[in-house]
């Protein structure tokens, strides 16, 4: 159970929330994993709230849809691809992020895992999500750099292997 304190209330237990994905199976969610997204991601209008969970790798994420099971996308900070990698905010990115300080900033990009033996996973530096963790609302935000790949390939070995992360069910 995680303890939420709000300015004007004594602070209040919210109880996780089972989510069950297609992808992880059954997982407990606690309300600081939660994520809100105003603006929805491309091509997924009805999905507002995903879970940020760790996976099975150090630096990589899963991010479970909480209103359907078969909405789950992995993560991958973006840094340990490309130490010269930037993300260009606008004002309105920050605005709607609530980000005062670049280190508000949580910046994750997505990745496409392939369908055949030999190839590549790609990432997507073009489009990151941005996160503002204290806030747990994120973003996604299409760079105004053009040299961002959409479907850069990757590999996923530079990722250590974690003992308390998520593995595929």
């Amino acid at each position: 159970m995680t303890s939420l304190a709000h300015a004007d209330s004594p602070s209040l237990e919210v109880p996780a929330r089972s989510v069950s994905s297609l992808v992880l199976g059954d997982v407990e969610v606690s309300a600081d994993v939660v994520m809100s997204f105003s603006t929805p991601l491309f091509g997924f209008p009805e999905h507002h709230e995903f879970a940020l969970l760790p996976a099975a790798r150090n630096g990589l994420w899963w991010l479970q849809s909480l209103s359907g099971e078969g909405v789950t996308f992995l993560l991958a900070d973006p840094f340990v691809l490309d130490t010269s990698y930037g993300v260009d905010l606008g004002a309105t990115e920050r605005t709607a992020l609530a980000i005062e300080q670049p280190t508000e900033a949580f910046s994750l990009v997505m990745l496409t895992l392939p369908n055949e033996a030999g190839e590549s996973a790609t990432a997507n530096f073009r489009a990151p999500l941005v996160f503002n963790l204290s806030r747990r609302v994120g973003m996604q935000v299409v760079s105004r750099d053009e040299s961002h790949a959409i479907r850069r390939p990757i590999t996923l070995n530079v990722f250590p292997l974690q003992a308390d992360g998520i593995r595929v069910q």
